[in-house]
């Protein structure tokens, strides 16, 4: 018997986006971070969550300082400075990882929103052999 793996990732992994898309989870600024995450399906049996932004992995994983220079002129210059400047440095940030947060989330509620789909049996058997994986999922 054939069993619909990819499905069961599919909606593990839209699980995994709801879980990080929760108010208070993901950072809010403008909402684009918030309405950038993706479910797709990856090879047969995988899928993949992800933010589609520029700057999501610099939001997530923090970065080092920057120094910004000019690249065709002598001097920045934008609405509100005072007089135009050589360089602007921006400070390191750290990271907000509200994807593993959204992981860790997901392991202390467990696997049981899939029971329905595949039954409870199966869903205890599923948690079995991600526990065996080394992640700490909950039994129901």
């Amino acid at each position: 018997m054939t069993l619909p793996f990819q499905r069961w990732t599919l909606q593990i992994a839209e699980k995994l986006r709801d879980i990080a898309t929760r108010q208070g989870n993901v950072p809010y600024e403008t909402g684009d971070l918030r309405k950038a995450h993706v479910v797709e399906p990856s090879g047969t049996t995988d899928a993949i969550v992800a933010a589609n932004t520029p700057y999501a992995r610099a939001v997530h994983d923090g970065r080092p300082a920057i120094t910004i220079k000019p690249s065709r002129k002598k001097a920045l210059s934008w609405r509100g400075a005072r007089h135009p400047v050589k360089s602007i440095t921006q400070p390191p940030r750290a990271g907000n990882p509200w994807l593993a947060r959204a992981v860790e989330d997901l392991q202390n509620e467990g696997l049981d929103f899939l029971a329905p789909e595949i039954g409870q049996d199966v869903a205890d058997e599923l948690t079995d052999a991600l526990r065996d994986r080394g992640l700490n999922v909950r039994r129901p």
